[in-house]
């Protein structure tokens, strides 16, 4: 009878298992399916999202997203950001897990995101293709040139929008032309990123450093009044002729409405994220004319030469220096020296090269010096001649040559030797070695004994001495154990030190929002200790209003307002990275923690 059931339950088992099996492995195969949020009505000018759906009886443990790299016309700017959800339904439960992909269009028309594979638990699965439709997205931004100005659609109701500025729309080759970009909002901006930039070809580019938060501006557009923060600006010169295409540049920001809480600057608010463009502008480039003079270089602009001479008489194989200074409106990048031409009795050497440019109300100008070393070889009465510079004055449209009146060195015989690029240097002895003092009279003891010494009789009265201290410490700790409120204002100072300071360390490890965040929330934080309120709670007002209750003078609560607003904007501005400006920002909030305890 035992051996027939133990039959029976080997038998069962040889069934049930396989059965059981097979059920295991069919709860773990998942269904793989994309779409698009929103499904239809998308723009060129606002992300959406790619979404991946994994279903299943379970949820998958470990997935390798697919690669993205051959996908043309969109671009991934985000994610994956992942979500799961179970559900149960009529006793089994079914799991649902998203992949979603922040995905934007370089411009309007039809795409396709092509098949993918992508690995769920060891096992690949690949996607079916997905068509995306992508209109053109309405226009919210302008582009200056002298030829006039393209407005955007409705730009006085659209509160953020760019402006490109281009200086010229007609130059010629190596003329510079000023460009600039510049955000115009009237919501609060965060995180504030290119997504797209030109890379102007047939274009020499040099970028001017900006600084937004400095140069901020407020200015009324139609019925509105904007902010303006410049974002970029470069010099361009252009390297050979023809017709080109700026293209847009293309810039990720976040918006949102302020509730008046200063924390709503961390981004703990809502917002919505948008993408704005520059048009595109179009440059023709003129190649310069025919004719040019004898050695001409490139140099376009308005120039003008200087030349000088250290002095003006010397000796036979003295060294004599020679400057000449090209400075004017132009780029002086790549020219040549000038036309220099100097008498066999003259030997000259090569020139040190020292150049400078700046950007001066929107146009360019450079200085450039040449310092040429000359030695005479024979006596008497030398004439170094014209020194010429060639350029092409776009202005007049014409060539033009700069120049300078002959220099006359009068050269004396002298007794130098033959060679003048001998360098002779003095040889400074210095004794290696030094004797062994001998000793003279008797060995003494250098040091005392420890309870020997009057400092160590001293000590031991240290103990009676701090009793009363002691006992004063512990009746104030005892004190603001039951005052709480008189506690936190006794540490706000100590407290507001402390972030500065470990913001002050950190200030090359932490990212641009990170620091700002931390010095904007030391600031909050300190007025809150000291009123014993939420730092939760605390509004640009009610900080206000409070710091007003103590007596606190209105400039003083100006700058402490404007210290917080300026962490605001400073954190999502790529040119806010910058440690000297980091510094600056920490220098003046301590300095404003240092008044406001002298104020209380």
């Amino acid at each position: 009878m035992t051996l027939r059931r133990s039959c029976v339950a080997i038998v069962l088992a040889m069934v049930i298992v396989p059965m059981a099996w097979g059920e295991l492995r069919a709860a773990d195969a998942f269904e793989v399916t994309t779409f698009l949020e929103p499904g239809s009505g998308l723009k060129d000018t606002q992300p959406f999202q790619f979404v991946i759906q994994i279903s299943g009886s379970s949820s998958p443990r470990r997935v390798i997203p697919p690669d993205f790299t051959g996908v043309d016309g969109l671009s991934v700017i985000g994610g994956p950001n992942t979500q799961n959800r179970f559900f149960w339904s009529n006793g089994r439960s079914t799991s649902s897990y998203q992949m979603s992909f922040q995905m934007l269009a370089g411009k309007a028309g039809t795409f396709t995101i092509p098949a993918m594979e992508l690995t769920v638990d060891g096992e690949v699965y690949r996607t079916r293709p997905q068509e995306v439709v992508v209109g053109k997205g309405r226009d919210v931004s302008r582009g200056v040139t002298p030829g006039g100005t393209v407005a955007p659609d409705g730009e006085a109701s659209d509160p953020v929008f760019l402006e490109i500025e281009l200086g010229e729309d007609e130059v010629w080759v190596g003329q510079p032309v000023p460009l600039t970009v510049t955000l115009f909002t009237a919501l609060r901006v965060t995180n504030v990123s290119w997504r797209s930039v030109p890379a102007f070809k047939s274009f020499w580019v040099e970028k001017i450093d900006v600084e937004p938060e400095n140069e901020a501006f407020r200015t009324r557009i139609g019925e509105h009044v904007f902010t303006g923060y410049p974002l970029d600006r470069r010099m361009l010169v252009p390297l050979s002729a023809g017709e080109f295409e700026i293209e847009p540049y293309v810039v990720q920001l976040a918006v949102g409405q302020s509730g008046g809480d200063v924390f709503d600057l961390f981004s703990f608010g809502r917002t919505q994220t948008i993408v704005r463009k520059t048009p595109a502008l179009n440059v023709r480039v003129k190649q310069l004319p025919g004719g040019q003079p004898e050695g001409f270089s490139g140099a376009v602009g308005k120039f003008a030469l200087k030349v000088t001479i250290d002095r003006d008489r010397a000796s036979v194989n003295d060294a004599v220096a020679l400057r000449a200074s090209v400075e004017g409106e132009g780029s002086l990048q790549s020219v040549d020296p000038p036309i220099f031409r100097p008498p066999a009795s003259v030997k000259v050497f090569d020139a040190k090269v020292t150049e400078s440019s700046q950007r001066v109300s929107g146009r360019m100008t450079s200085r450039k010096t040449w310092e040429w070393i000359l030695v005479p070889l024979d006596p008497g009465q030398v004439e170094l001649p014209k020194i010429r510079f060639p350029y092409f004055d776009p202005a007049a449209e014409t060539y033009k040559v700069a120049e300078a009146n002959p220099i006359f060195l009068a050269v004396d015989r002298g007794d130098r030797p033959a060679d003048p690029t001998v360098i002779r240097s003095e040889i400074q002895m210095r004794r290696d070695l030094a004797y062994i003092k001998p000793l003279r009279g008797q060995l003494n003891h250098g040091h005392v004994r420890i309870h020997e010494r009057g400092v160590f009789h001293a000590l031991l009265l240290v103990p009676l001495l701090l009793m009363p201290l002691a006992v004063l410490l512990g009746r104030r700790r005892a004190r603001l154990r039951k005052d709480l409120g008189l506690s936190r204002s006794r540490r706000a100072k100590a407290r507001a030190r402390k972030g500065l300071v470990a913001a002050r360390k950190a200030v090359e490890e932490l990212d641009p929002a990170a620091f700002h965040e931390r010095v904007a929330r030391t600031l909050v934080e300190y007025v809150a200790d000291r009123f014993n309120r939420s730092a939760a709670g605390m509004t640009y007002e009610l900080a206000d209003d409070l710091l007003a209750s103590r007596n606190v003078d209105s400039e003083l609560r100006r700058q402490y307002r404007s210290c917080l607003e300026q962490c605001d904007f400073a954190r999502f501005v790529p040119a806010s990275s910058q440690a000297e400006r980091r510094i600056e920002v920490l220098d003046k909030a301590g300095e404003i923690v240092s008044r406001l305890e002298r104020a209380f």
